[in-house]
Parts: structure tokens; C-alpha cells; sequence
């Protein structure tokens, strides 16, 4: 059977009636194009499993969301097909690339949020169980040309984010930004973002000196949680542990939202703490950096957050070097 497709009027795009668009070429322009802003739109660069675009559409806002992986791309048209219906999301099935056209793309078998266009980092140095697809692409470029610049855009494309950045226009930027390397500070800043944020992927605590209210209510709860005292082994199991579990998910919840785990989480001037200048937070990451190497357990996100990453492969563990697992927030002005 043919496949039905319809135009898009936001973009003059064919979508099938999944709402699932099919990849085009850059828009042929003469001349620079004045790109329009759109205050209601986010881009979803990374999908994966659709639970940041949830949380995104239950704001209020409309969704452009860019996924590489056909299957997660197939099941997100089925969780969201109201969404969808009403042209509040549009899904593309691409990946996001330095050239146009159709490229391998590899899926790791144990986390599809692994998955990339370098199969070192979908196999985890090759430890993981992977295998490759091809995948049509594009140009970030092209999508904010023909979709224009959105409020926020969220970058977690595993190695390909600072395609993302590198793309922007300093003087057509959205008014905020994450990106999942720290790496791309500098240049977030070159681009013309002024403000910035690491928030942790545990808690979704802001990496910051002095540090926030809400992390020591995590430490507090973390170490009541560890803590091999029989006291207080007694009392987590006379219920203190719904107490810890509490406290813990305090800072993964807004306005009753509980925030799965592997999300992004929130974004923009929700996020908590003060947003930082460029040197503020080179010199902060560099702080965190020398207290990890006096006393790594004496900070909140230090056994098993941002300071190393685990991934079970099957029946192996592999742990790899990550001083900071975070996402790294900038804001415009």
C-alpha cells in the first residue's frame, strides 16, 4: 500500500500521516536569511524515548523533535499520536551531521542514548553489542532556516553537539540552550550565549559554590540512605526510607512532574541556582575538579553521579572517565 503523505503548512515539508517528516536539502537562498523566532517552539535534538518532549508539550510549548533512530522515531508517533494529530510535535526521522546526505549511524544494543555516528562511543570502545543503520541527514543549519529559531533547544546527540552550537547564529540565537559536554563552554560563549549553568544529571543540582539549599538536603538524604549504623538501618526499615526517597526525588519533581530517569529534566530559569559568567563557571568546574581529587566522597554527586558513568553491556561492567555528568544550560542574555 502507498504511503500517505500530507504538506505541512509550517514549512511547506511532507509529513506521512504518522507526522513523521522526511528529510530535505538546505534551503537554496541568495541571500542570508533573516530567521524567525518562535517563543512557543522547542527543539528535541536527541529525542530517544520521547520523555523530554513530554515534558516539553505538558509545558505548553510545540515540539520539534530530532531523533536518528527509526525504531525509537516509530514508537514516539505511536505515544504521542494526538500531539502529533494537532501539529503540536513534528518528529524527524534524521540525524544531524557536517554534510547532507545519508550516513552510518550506530546503535548500541544495552542504551540506545549511546547511540552515534562514531562507533567508538555507541560500543563503549567496542564493549558494547552495536550495529550500524544508515540514516538520512542534515545540516542543524537547515532546520532553524526552515523552522525557525526556537525558546530553547536541547542538544544530546552523543559526540555531534557542538554540530549544533557551531551552527547558530550570534545574532539569531534562542534564549536557551543544553548541550551534553562541558567541552562546548567556550564555544556557547563565542556564539553569544553570556550566562551559564552545569546542572547535575543525578539530582539535577547546579554545580556552584557556596552550593544550594536543596544539595544538602540530598547529602543529608544520601548518607541516611548509605549509613550502616543498625539505628539507623532499623529505622529505614520502620519506613525511613519512603523519607529518603522523598528527599531524593524533591529535586526531580516540578508542579508534579517526576522527571524519569535519563531525562534532561528542566530547563531555562527553572533550573536551580545563579546563572554564572563565563570565568565564574571555568573557575567553579575548576574548583569542583580539586576538591574531587582531596575528598571524592565529600561531595553530593560523588560515588555514582557526575563524577563517573556506568554502563552494564550485557553480563560487563564498564566504567569510563567523566569528571562532570552534566548538562551544560546557557542562557542568551
Amino acid at each position: 500500500m502507498a504511503k500517505r503523505v500530507r504538506h505541512d503548512d509550517r514549512g511547506g515539508r511532507e509529513a506521512d500521516e504518522r507526522g513523521i517528516a522526511a528529510p530535505s536539502g538546505l534551503p537554496t537562498t541568495t541571500n542570508p536569511m533573516k530567521l524567525k523566532y518562535d517563543p512557543q517552539l522547542i527543539y528535541d535534538v536527541g529525542m530517544n524515548n520521547g520523555d523530554d518532549t513530554a515534558y516539553y508539550l505538558r509545558r505548553g510549548f510545540r515540539v520539534l523533535a530530532i531523533e536518528a533512530n527509526p525504531d525509537l522515531v516509530a514508537n514516539a508517533a505511536k505515544r504521542f499520536a494526538d500531539e502529533v494529530a494537532t501539529k503540536r510535535l513534528m518528529i524527524l526521522n534524521v540525524g544531524i551531521a557536517a554534510e547532507e546526505g545519508v550516513l552510518s549511524f550506530w546503535i548500541c544494543e544495552t542504551d540506545s542514548r549511546l547511540s552515534s555516528f562514531d562507533r567508538r562511543l555507541a560500543s563503549l570502545d567496542g564493549s558494547c553489542p552495536h550495529h550500524e543503520i544508515r540514516v538520512p541527514c542534515r545540516r542543524f543549519r537547515s532546520l532553524l532556516e526552515e523552522f525557525g529559531v526556537p525558546f530553547y533547544v536541547k542538544v544530546d546527540i552523543q559526540g555531534n553537539d557542538f554540530l549544533c552550537v557551531e551552527d547558530l547564529d550570534p545574532h539569531q540565537l534562542p534564549k536557551f540552550i543544553s548541550v551534553s559536554e562541558v567541552t562546548l563552554l567556550a564555544l556557547l560563549r563565542k556564539r553569544g550565549f553570556n550566562y551559564f549553568k552545569c546542572i547535575s544529571q543525578t539530582h539535577f543540582l547546579p554545580l556552584q559554590l557556596p552550593p544550594v539549599v536543596e544539595t544538602g538536603r540530598v547529602q543529608r538524604a544520601e548518607w541516611l540512605r548509605q549509613n550502616r549504623n543498625p539505628l539507623i538501618r532499623a529505622w529505614r526499615k520502620l519506613g525511613g526510607r519512603h523519607w529518603i526517597q522523598w528527599q531524593l526525588n524533591r529535586t526531580r519533581t516540578s508542579d508534579g512532574w517526576v522527571f524519569p530517569e535519563g531525562s534532561s529534566g528542566p530547563f531555562g530559569d527553572e533550573l536551580l541556582g545563579r546563572w554564572l559568567s563565563y570565568d565564574e563557571l571555568s573557575k567553579t568546574l575548576g574548583e569542583f575538579l580539586r576538591l574531587r581529587q582531596e575528598s571524592p566522597r565529600s561531595l553530593l554527586w560523588a560515588p555514582e553521579g557526575i563524577f563517573a558513568v556506568r554502563s552494564v553491556c550485557g553480563s560487563r561492567s564498564v566504567e569510563w572517565s567523566n569528571p562532570f555528568w552534566v548538562d551544560l544550560h546557557a542562557r542568551r542574555d
